[in-house]
C-alpha cells in the first residue's frame, strides 16, 4: 500500500508488531516503540534495517525503538522521532501512564482518548458503578474488601494491570485494606470473551458506536506456559449469540457516550449462558484485534485493517452505516455456514527456571515458520513475535506468538500442538546451556 501523503504513524505498545503491519496496510510509514523489538517487527523483506538513528532501528518504511520502560519515550532522541510523526496510536500498557500521554500529545496528534480520559477510564470501580446505576449486570467491585466478605471469593486487581498481569486472589490479609493501586472484584464464573467496539468522532443517524465482533480469550492455558489470569491468546471471529447482542451493545454504547470514547476499543466479558459480565475495559487497540486483520484478507469491507478502522473513526471519516451493514452481513453469513474457518493466536510463555539465550539454530527454526496472519491458508499455522538471535528470554517472558487458521472446533488443538513443540524446544535449549 503506498503512502502518497507521506503520513507517519507513531505506535506505542508493549508489543507493537501487529500494529506496525496493520498501519502499513492502512498506508502509513511507521515509527514504533515497544519492549521487544522482535525480528519480525524490524526485519521484513524490503523493509529490512538500513541504519541506526536515535536509538531506533530504521528501515524503508518503519523505525522501531526498544524501551526498557514507557518513561524512555521522553528521552531526547526518542522525542525527536516522535515529533516527526503526524499521528499516534497506543496499544497495551501506555494507557496506565496518562502523564506520558499528555507529554506526547504536545508533540503529535493522538488518535484515541486523551490523557484525562485515560485517567478516568482507568477507574474500573467507577465505570462498573455507573453501569450498575443504569441497571446493567456487573460483578460487585469495591475499593476496599470489607469485613464479612470471604476473601477466597474475590480477586485483587491492579488499576494499572494489562493482559492479566497484576491480578491475584485476595487473601485474609486484604480484608479492611485500601490502596490507590488496586481494587477488589467478586469472582464470577463464565467463559472469557473480548468484544470490539468502534466509536466515531462524528455523530451518525444510526449512532456513533458499533459492536463489530468478538473473540474467545485464552486465559491461564497450561499449554501456553501462562500464569493464572494471564491473557495468552484469542480465537475468532465467532458468531455472537443474539440473546447477548443487545446487552453487549448497550454496555458499549453507554461507555462510549459517558466517556467520549473514539476509535477501536474493547471490553472483556465473562459469559455464562445468558449472563454477560463486563470485567475489564480496554479503551485502546487490544491484542485480540489482530484477528480482525486476518479476516480482512480479500474483504471488500469499509476498512483495510484494524488500524485503518481506528484512524477513520478517530478522524470522523468512517461510514458507520456501511460498517454496520458489513457486520450484519457477516453475522448472516455465519448463520448459514456455521463459520467454517476462523483465526487463532496464542502467546507461548517460557516457564523454565533460568534465562535462556536464543541460539542461531533456534532462531532460524522460528524464522522458517514465520507468517503474517492475513497470509495463512486454512489448516496452516505460523509464528510471529520472533526473538532475535542472541536475545535472552527470562522465565515468565513470551517466547513467540502462534497464528493459525482452521475451524473453530480445531483451531485450539492446532495452537496447543504447536505451543507444546515450541516449549519442548526451549526446555532443551535451557538444558544445553
Amino acid at each position: 500500500m503506498g503512502n502518497p501523503l507521506n503520513l507517519r504513524m507513531l505506535i506505542v505498545a508493549a508489543s507493537a508488531r501487529p500494529w506496525i503491519r496493520s498501519a502499513e496496510i492502512a498506508g502509513f510509514d511507521v515509527i514504533a516503540f515497544d519492549f521487544f523489538s522482535d525480528w519480525d517487527s524490524i526485519l521484513r523483506g524490503p523493509e529490512c534495517v538500513r541504519s541506526f538513528r536515535g536509538g531506533a532501528e530504521v528501515g524503508e518504511r518503519r523505525a522501531v525503538g526498544r524501551l526498557k520502560r514507557f518513561e524512555d519515550l521522553l528521552l531526547k532522541s526518542n522525542l525527536e522521532l516522535i515529533s516527526s510523526c503526524d499521528y499516534a496510536i497506543f496499544a497495551g500498557g501506555l494507557e496506565n501512564h496518562p502523564s506520558i500521554i499528555a507529554e506526547l500529545a504536545s508533540r503529535v496528534s493522538i488518535l484515541g482518548p486523551n490523557s484525562s480520559q485515560h485517567a478516568r477510564l482507568g477507574d474500573t470501580v467507577e465505570i462498573l458503578a455507573s453501569l450498575k446505576k443504569m441497571r446493567h449486570q456487573v460483578p460487585v467491585t469495591s475499593y476496599q474488601l470489607t469485613e464479612g466478605n470471604n476473601p477466597s471469593a474475590w480477586l485483587k486487581k491492579s488499576f494499572r494491570s494489562s493482559s492479566g498481569l497484576g491480578i491475584v486472589r485476595a487473601t485474609a490479609a486484604d480484608v479492611g485494606s485500601e490502596s490507590s493501586r488496586h481494587y477488589y472484584q467478586s469472582e464470577v464464573s463464565g467463559e472469557s470473551f473480548s468484544a470490539v467496539f468502534v466509536s466515531s468522532a462524528k455523530e451518525a443517524e444510526t449512532g456513533r458506536t458499533a459492536f463489530v465482533g468478538w473473540t474467545r480469550q485464552l486465559v491461564n492455558e497450561p499449554w501456553c506456559g501462562a500464569g493464572e489470569f494471564r491473557y495468552c491468546g484469542s480465537i475468532g471471529l465467532l458468531p455472537i449469540p443474539e440473546v447477548l447482542r443487545p446487552k453487549i451493545e448497550s454496555i458499549g454504547q453507554t461507555i462510549a457516550d459517558q466517556y467520549g470514547v473514539v476509535g477501536a476499543w474493547g471490553i472483556d466479558f465473562l459469559v455464562d449462558g445468558t449472563n454477560v459480565w463486563p470485567v475489564d475495559f480496554n479503551i485502546r487497540l487490544t491484542a485480540s484485534m489482530e484477528i480482525f486483520d486476518g479476516m480482512q484478507r480479500g474483504s471488500k469491507g469499509p476498512y483495510r485493517s484494524i488500524v485503518d478502522l481506528h484512524v477513520r473513526a478517530c478522524l470522523g471519516e468512517l461510514n458507520m452505516q456501511r460498517l454496520r451493514q458489513s457486520v450484519n452481513k457477516q453475522s448472516a453469513d455465519w448463520a448459514v455456514t456455521q463459520k467454517e474457518t476462523c483465526f487463532g493466536k496464542s502467546i507461548v510463555f517460557y516457564d523454565g527456571t533460568s534465562a535462556v539465550r536464543v541460539t542461531d539454530e533456534f532462531h532460524r527454526n522460528l524464522v522458517s515458520q514465520w507468517r503474517l496472519i492475513g497470509e495463512l491458508n486454512t489448516g496452516q499455522t505460523g509464528l510471529a513475535d520472533i526473538p532475535r538471535e542472541g536475545e535472552w528470554i527470562e522465565p515468565g517472558q513470551p517466547i513467540c506468538t502462534i497464528l493459525a487458521k482452521e475451524s473453530p472446533q480445531q483451531v485450539g488443538d492446532m495452537l496447543k500442538t504447536s505451543a507444546n513443540g515450541i516449549r519442548r524446544a526451549v526446555l532443551r535449549l535451557e538444558a544445553a546451556q
